[in-house]
């Protein structure tokens, strides 16, 4: 699939690019697109939008975008959907990590994020953020009352431990 996105020259927070780690990162989700479909998804530093936009165009994904408290980068990740032909935009969150989180009942059950960890005093933040997410979740009624869920759950945190491993690993090396 080949996308038009709009980066910026510079942003302060280097929402502008498009990270090369996002390339791998879609190759890695279409061999596992199993895992992710179905799924209520939150993508956290979306930056322009495109991975996103990719996974909602591809396998209409429902998903959320979110970053930085940003009108720039919001405008941005809305204008590269409509030049996408995803409209309506995406829904997005405005979310400085470790800042208190604008929704107190998230419904996602899945977290993706790609390229999101430059600065090192951002780790702490950026766990409060997950921790938050991970607090608030909840099944969807239907994998409650079947019981369906035990596999997709372990795909779940499956994933985010493997992001947290990622994490350290290139902290810490």
């Amino acid at each position: 699939m080949e996308l038009l996105v709009r980066e910026f020259s510079f942003h302060q927070l280097n929402a502008n690019l498009l990270w090369p780690g996002t390339f791998a990162f879609v190759e890695w989700l279409v061999q596992h697109r199993s895992w992710i479909g179905g799924r209520r998804t939150i993508e956290l530093g979306s930056g322009t939008g495109a991975l996103a936009i990719f996974l909602h165009k591809s396998f209409q994904l429902d998903i959320t975008t979110s970053d930085y408290d940003d009108a720039e980068i919001e405008e941005n990740i809305a204008h590269n959907c409509q030049i996408n032909g995803v409209t309506p935009v995406l829904p997005h969150i405005k979310h400085t990590w470790g800042d208190a989180f604008p929704i107190s009942d998230p419904c996602w059950d899945l977290i993706i994020a790609s390229d999101i960890l430059l600065y090192v005093k951002q780790y702490g933040n950026l766990i409060n953020t997950l921790s938050f997410l991970l607090k608030s979740y909840k099944p969807k009624a239907s994998e409650a009352v079947s019981g369906k869920n035990d596999e997709q759950n372990g795909t779940f945190f499956s994933l985010l431990v493997c992001f947290a491993k990622i994490i350290v690993h290139v902290w810490y090396g």
